[in-house]
Parts: structure tokens; sequence; C-alpha cells
């Protein structure tokens, strides 16, 4: 028997910064520790062969196609593969996965329910070959994607039933966090690093150890028991930027308590904060939508467009009733005209605020009509496949929930299947209890949007959170650094993983909804 460990080095620079401390003390990079872990794998006997995989903006399909190769020439029976910058692989768990996958004669094998950069994953090297067909057929949409953490899984998706698959399901999920250590983006590195240092300066020395077999899965679930109540590794830098650039409203907004002004964020001002938000957090999402309706302000399409060259996505909510006329505008044009790139179009989300399915729920939240809007939609996403109609979910049209889903998520629906529905929110009380349906859970985590969400006013005023933005402000981005700004949260952070609520966000079910 053989097998090769493949690591794949996506070129990105945070995966050969010595960040990492080891039980002794040495820094090391994320690709150093994926290396030495790929040393150290053995199982039974069988012969190995690490190969490193040099392959930056690769697509899925490319991803695969180089797997295979790598596995015919050495003559595999199976791939171990991971990416190299995952700082964390775990030897006892890994070697749990081969184990289980030479045993029960898996074509892939995978870990569920741990944080991403614990485990590899690992693939029949005729199973991969089938895999390739597939990128031509069922699987062709998502082989063109970019390399994610899931492309092994989703590629395989195409015809899931035809193949044997083994999973390890971890006894304690961790998913609800969402922690990651692929150090592949800033956000993650960070908390890679925290997450290290914390190990390293107390009694979890040990778990940085790769030889610490002695407590299986364990070693595993006690990391994550050290990164869970972390502020370092929960909050790193923001993922997603929330601004207001346009103070006037199209129709009633029945869904916030912002009034309507006419006033606006200057373009030229935006534009220097989209390049400190690029220095600040590498890679995010800026949403032109905080408050008012971003459409109607004259220079949408610069915001946009300067946005997307910037390589930020971008995210901006739409009213029904102005979409007909904005698609069929100037603005929507020159954006069109401004980026002919399939993959920056691919970061631009278009959010189109529907609310309904017939055109008497349709004029209680909106003007105009709902049939044009639907075929501006059909219109918007010819040219912004994220294009995505949405429902805010209230007593008022709970009757339609059920027509709105089965028409939208159909794939042949004008959005391709793309579709929202959202919970409703009562900013912490100031608006009325709408909800039609409680959907919390019944632990109450740290806030997402505490910890990764930056909320901005037309003036750069920063506020703790959208449904606070009436308590003041923490500072001016246009005065101060985004640093010093996001370090204000910190303290509150604090409180929340102690599960002390105070104030409004005693009030907020907001808590557990994510933004990117």
């Amino acid at each position: 028997m053989k097998f090769i460990v493949l690591l794949h080095s996506d070129g990105n620079e945070f995966q050969d910064k010595k960040l990492f401390p080891s039980s002794s003390g040495v820094l090391k990079s994320a690709r150093e520790r994926s290396m030495e872990w790929a040393q150290a794998l053995s199982f039974d006997g069988a012969q190995k062969e690490v190969v490193l995989l040099e392959g930056k903006n690769w697509t899925g399909g490319q991803l695969l196609e180089n797997i295979v190769q790598a596995a015919q020439k050495a003559a595999a029976d199976f791939v171990v593969y991971a990416n190299a910058s995952a700082a964390f692989l775990d030897l006892p768990l890994s070697k749990k996965l081969i184990q289980d996958h030479v045993e029960f004669k898996a074509e892939y094998t995978f870990a569920d329910g741990y944080p991403s950069g614990f485990a590899p994953e690992i693939l029949d090297r005729g199973a991969a070959s089938i895999m390739l067909e597939l990128c031509k057929s069922a699987s062709a949409e998502e082989a063109e994607k970019p390399v994610s953490k899931d492309s092994l899984f989703n590629l395989i998706k195409g015809d899931v039933n035809s193949f044997e698959i083994e999973t390890e399901i971890a006894s304690v999920d961790y998913r609800l966090l969402r922690l990651d250590f692929l150090c592949s983006t800033k956000r993650a590195a960070l908390a890679a690093e925290a997450l290290a240092k914390k190990l390293a300066s107390g009694e979890g020395k040990k778990l940085l150890d790769l030889d610490n077999e002695k407590v299986g899965e364990e070693n595993v679930l006690a990391i994550c028991r050290e990164a869970a109540d972390e502020p370092g590794v929960l909050k790193t830098v923001p993922a997603f930027y929330n601004v207001q650039i346009e103070g006037r409203v199209f129709s009633k907004d029945a869904f916030s308590p912002y009034k309507a002004r006419e006033e606006r964020m200057p373009f030229e001002s935006f534009k220097s904060l989209a390049g400190k938000i690029k220095d600040f957090s590498g890679d995010a999402v800026v949403s032109l939508s905080l408050f008012g309706e971003a459409a109607l302000h004259p220079d949408f399409d610069k915001f946009v467009v300067a946005l997307a060259q910037a390589g930020l996505g971008v995210f901006a909510e739409i009213d029904g009733g102005l979409l007909p006329d904005f698609v069929r505008g100037e603005a929507f044009k020159k954006i069109v005209a401004a980026l002919p790139d399939k993959s920056l179009r691919d970061k631009i989300y278009f959010v189109v605020c529907l609310d309904a399915a017939t055109q008497e729920t349709f004029s209680k939240f909106h003007s105009g009509g709902l049939q044009e809007a639907v075929l501006a939609v059909k219109e918007m996403a010819a040219e912004f496949p994220e294009t995505y109609p949405q429902l805010v979910r209230v007593k008022d049209n709970e009757d339609e929930l059920e027509a709105f889903f089965r028409f939208w998520s159909d794939k042949n629906s004008p959005s391709n299947g793309k579709i929202i529905v959202q919970k409703y929110d009562n900013f912490c009380g100031l608006l009325p209890d709408e909800k039609s349906a409680d959907l919390s859970p019944l632990t109450r985590d740290p806030c997402w949007h505490l910890r990764r969400d930056f909320d901005i006013l037309l003036d750069g005023s920063a506020i703790l959170c959208r449904d606070r933005f009436n308590d003041g402000a923490l500072g001016n981005v246009f005065e101060e650094g985004l640093d010093a700004i996001w370090k204000k949260k910190d303290s509150l952070l604090a409180e929340h993983i102690q599960k002390r609520y105070c104030g409004a966000c005693g009030n907020c079910d907001e808590w557990y909804t994510f933004n990117f």
C-alpha cells in the first residue's frame, strides 16, 4: 500500500509568516507546521510520499486535476490532502481518518464538526479520476469556482450517491463558532497566532506537539475549548463593513427606525476609506446599505466599481420598487461597462427587497409594481449572478412565505434559484415586535456582529453596531485609524464571553445572525 500526503500552497502571504510558537517557543509558519505534520504522518507500514503543490488562484477543477496527476505519478492508492496554510493539522485525528478510509474501503473520507485547519481529506485515486470527469458535467459549475476549504466535497456532490464516503464526526460540534485556522487570510492567520500564543504560554503547551497522541480526539477538542473563550481568536479584523452612503429612502422603510434625511457621504471621502479597509482587513465585504437607499446616491456606480477594483466584496440592498428604473438607468450601465471581468462581478452581491409574493402585500412595504420588479431581477441577474430577491419575514407576509420560497428557489426563476429569507430585527425594542417566529438558539454565544462587523454612518462616525446606532460614536473613520476604533469593542466582547449582556444587548436577538 502507498499513499501521498499532498499539501496545496496557494501562494498567500500569511502561510509563510513566522507567527506560531511551538511548545518550545520557536516561531514557525503555518506552512512549516503543516510540512512537519506531513513528514510525521504514517500508517501501518505503508509507503508514503510528501508532495507540495504550488498553485495560486486555482479553480477547484485545477486543484483536482493536479491531485489526480500527483496520485498517478506516485502510483498511490489514495491521497491525504490538506492546505499548506493549515496551522493546526492534528496527527492522531489524521491517522484515525486514514484507518477508517482503509478499513471501510472508502473513496472519500473527511472530518465533520471540527474547525477548518485540523483535519485533512482523503481521496481514493480512482475516485479522484471519476470526479475529474464529473467536472465536465454534473460538477462543471463548481469546478470553475476558486479553490476553497470545501472544494473537494462540493465537487463530489455532483454525484454524491455514487461514492463510498466515510465521515469522522466530532463528539462536540464547534461549527457554530465558525473557527477557521486556515491561514489564507489575515483574519484566520491572526486567530491562529492568538491561539498558538495562548497555548504556548499556559498549560496547553503539550497541545502544540505533533506527537501528543495520548489524548486522541481530545487533543483537538481541548484546543477548541481554549479557542472558544479567547478574544484574540473570536475577534481579529472586520470581515463586514456596513457603511451608510445615502440619507434618503425610496419608499416606506418599515423595517428600520432610521429617519430619512437629505445628506450623503461624498465619494472622495469614501475612496480614502476603501483604502483603509483594504489595508486593515486584507479582504472584506463592504455593504453600502447600512441605512438609506444606496442606489439613490448620484455616485453609486463609483462606489461599487471602486470597491470591486480594490479586490473587496460589494453588498447593496435595493428597494424592489426602485429596481426597474435602476437596471435601465445610467448607473447600472456604468457598473457593467467598468467591470467586464467575471471574477469581479462574482464578488458583487445585490439584494432586492421584495418582501412579498403578491402585489397587495408588496404595496404594504414598497412603491411600484411587483411584476416589474420581478422582471428587473432577471435583467440584473443576467449581469450579476449574485443577485438575491429577499423577504424579511414578518406577520404581514408570513402567509406568502411558502409561495415566495417556491417561486424564487426554483433554478429556473429570474434569480436562478438565489433567494434570501431574513428574520425581522426590532432594533433592541426600538420597533414593534413583528416577528412571525422566534428562531434564536437556546444557548447564547458572543455576538457575531460585535466580532466581525464595522458600522459607519454618513459623516464617518463609527458606531458600536447597527442596532445601537443611537448610542454615540466610537470614533470617526475619517479622523482616526480603523484599528484604534475597532479595539474599543473589546471590553464589550469580554462581557459577552462571560455571558453578561448589559443594556440594549440584553434585548437583542441579532447576535446569532451572520454577515459574510
